[in-house]
């Protein structure tokens, strides 16, 4: 008797041991995740300041927030909700607290212009932040919805994929939006598994600060919707079908939309802005953007084109394979995950405005589903080729992991040397004259205005300035309101700078930007090619084209 009683003692010390350090293991696999994760989000992060040449929307967001730290609460601007503005410029008012660059207030417009580089740290690090916790969220997910190999891989997995690393790197809404979207599916599944009322309205409140972050995000009513038939599917059918609209309104769509109004509350207070905003939003949307003329099924160029250089080919196949498994097997998670994958990617690839970021709050669902596809795999009850199957699986993440990987390495390398757009700038105020009139494209060398003068002499600095006008982007749809010859003249413009990042795309769509092709050959023909900045060894960025007009083309063609 005291033999076998010390034989069961020792065996559940034993057993205890074996699942402290198995918790010990995941807990430190967990923290070298997550690690990468920082790694490749944080590297690079100051590349190029103080000039943001990744993203212009940077600019965007980052002009918004430091208006809020000033105090102006209405934004003034609806294209994109205002949660992030506040986020960001409620740190900028905290951190002017005990940081004052150049002797100035961090609030003061003096600051914000002269040198940016502080706003666009903060900026950046919300966002990098935000793809950090992402991760962890994703192996909390997996966890609850699958298990916990399932959870760490998939993490991995999302930590190195390089549409996340990307975006993590820069002030735009599309990280933050996708950690709060996570955060929301993960307070729906346990909804949906634990019939839990309350954190369905958990995950309501979270899906409003996630829809105040990106409109897309708005979707995330699906997956909610899920959750309420698992919270209450097991009542009387009679008292189901009475009560279910009810609390859907109640527990879902209310708080929802409370959170949204809280976040983003001058959707009420400026409706006109709101609504004019709103609406162009969905007007550039419908009609599509620069570069994108071609593409006329945005369904494919997703799928073969944004979702395969995100995650390879190898990981979108499987991940694709995981979606039908989903279907097939119709647990909480799956019904979840597949509704939620698929109703936003058909909403979004409806668009002929087609960003590989829109993409992003579907891509940690699709890299879970690959990953709990392999890990079943790995686990069928086959005793003679269970080996066979279980390398099959890991043959299969293996290779799954080697494109993004890849991906993402490469674009950590591109964030150094010198952007050519800073060697024109340079160039620029070495030879041209201070106060010359400049139009400029878009995606060109970042030039110190006349405008913005006094600014600088504040901060005691004395740059080159110039009269800089901004050339309107083409768009297709949108008509240039301008005769673009007729502008130049009229404005008695002597420069003309322009960025490949632009003409490469229009020349490429030539039918449907006559105006601009006729604008690029009178300069080709009669301007004065000035200079030329192509990208050499160790430089990155658009090709720069400068030109001079000639007297001929500056004079009005009646005074000609």
């Amino acid at each position: 008797m005291g033999t076998d009683l010390d034989t069961a003692l020792t065996s559940a010390r034993r057993a205890g041991r074996k699942v402290a350090w198995g918790t010990v293991a995941v807990a430190a696999a967990l923290v070298g995740i997550l690690a990468i994760a920082a790694w490749l989000r944080l590297k690079g992060m100051g590349w190029g300041l103080p000039y943001s040449y990744q993203d212009p929307d940077e600019r965007v967001v980052l002009a918004h927030a430091f208006r809020m730290s000033q105090g102006h609460l209405d934004p003034g601007f609806f294209l994109y909700p205002s949660l992030l503005f506040e986020v960001i410029g409620g740190l900028i008012r905290l951190i002017s607290l005990g940081y004052a660059p150049h002797g100035l207030s961090l609030t003061s417009t003096a600051a914000f212009v002269t040198d940016p580089t502080p706003y666009y740290l903060i900026g950046r690090g919300v966002a990098a932040v935000c793809g950090v916790v992402s991760v962890y969220l994703v192996y909390r997910l997996g966890r609850q919805a699958y298990s916990r190999p399932v959870g760490l891989l998939a993490a991995a997995f999302v930590a190195i994929v390089p549409l996340d690393v990307r975006y993590s790197h820069q002030a735009v809404t599309d990280v933050p939006a996708t950690m709060l979207g996570l955060l929301a599916l993960l307070l729906f599944l346990r909804a949906a598994q634990r019939r839990d009322a309350r954190s369905l309205l958990l995950g309501a409140v979270v899906t409003g600060l996630a829809t105040g972050t990106k409109y897309n995000l708005g979707m995330l009513v699906v997956p909610g919707l899920v959750a309420c038939w698992y919270v209450w599917r097991d009542e009387p059918l009679r008292r189901f079908a009475r009560a279910l609209p009810r609390r859907v309104l109640g527990r879902l769509v209310a708080p929802m939309l409370l959170a949204y109004l809280l976040s983003t509350p001058f959707t009420l207070l400026d409706p006109r802005h709101f609504v004019a905003d709103f609406a162009k939003q969905n007007r550039i949307v419908a009609n599509g953007w620069l570069g994108f003329e071609h593409v006329h099924n945005g369904y494919w160029y997703n799928l073969s084109v944004n979702l395969a250089a995100s995650l390879g080919v190898v990981l979108l196949c499987l991940g694709i394979a995981g979606l039908v498994l989903a279907l097939v097997r119709r647990r909480p998670a799956d019904v979840m995950f597949a509704s939620f994958a698929i109703v936003y990617y058909l909403y979004v690839s409806s668009w002929h405005e087609l960003m590989d970021r829109y993409l992003l709050p579907i891509v940690p669902l699709l890299v879970l589903l690959a990953v709990r596809l392999c890990v079943e795999l790995a686990g069928v009850p086959l005793v003679r080729r269970r080996l066979v199957v279980a390398a099959a699986a890991a043959a299969l993440l293996l290779g799954a992991v080697v494109l993004p990987a890849r991906a993402s390495i490469t674009y950590s390398q591109s964030l150094r040397g010198t952007d050519v757009r800073s060697v024109a700038k340079a160039w620029l105020e070495r030879h041209l004259p201070a106060r010359a009139v400049i139009a400029e494209e878009p995606y060109g060398p970042p030039l110190v205005t006349l405008t913005d003068l006094p600014y600088y002499r504040a901060a005691r600095l004395s740059p080159p300035a110039y009269t800089v006008y901004s050339l309107p982007l083409p768009l297709p749809g949108a008509r240039d309101p301008r005769d673009r010859l007729k502008f130049l003249q009229t404005h008695k413009v002597t420069y003309v700078v322009l960025s490949s990042e632009v003409d490469k795309r229009v020349l490429a769509a030539r039918s449907t930007y006559p105006a601009q092709i006729a604008f690029y050959g009178i300069l080709s023909a009669r301007a004065q090619l000035v200079a030329r900045f192509a990208p050499r060894a160790g430089e990155s960025g658009p090709v720069i084209t400068v030109y001079r007009l000639p007297a001929s083309l500056r004079r009005p063609a009646h005074t000609a």
